[in-house]
């Protein structure tokens, strides 16, 4: 059975700016995965900021 390794918010963005380097370099076909790292990073950010303001809630 293989686990899956979960990436931190620091390799997304370390990603993001990699990737955004090989757009500036190559062109646009890199796209794709320059938004789904985007957007993975902005699910899990507001996922976190959402779960936090339930918490202090209830505390």
């Amino acid at each position: 059975m293989s686990r899956k390794k979960t990436a931190t918010d620091q390799e997304i963005e370390d990603a993001l700016a990699f990737v955004a380097g090989l757009i500036d370099r190559y062109g646009y076909d890199f796209w794709p995965v320059f938004d789904r790292l985007e957007r993975e990073l902005e699910e899990r950010r507001s996922r976190a900021a959402r779960l936090q303001q339930h918490l202090l809630r209830t505390s």
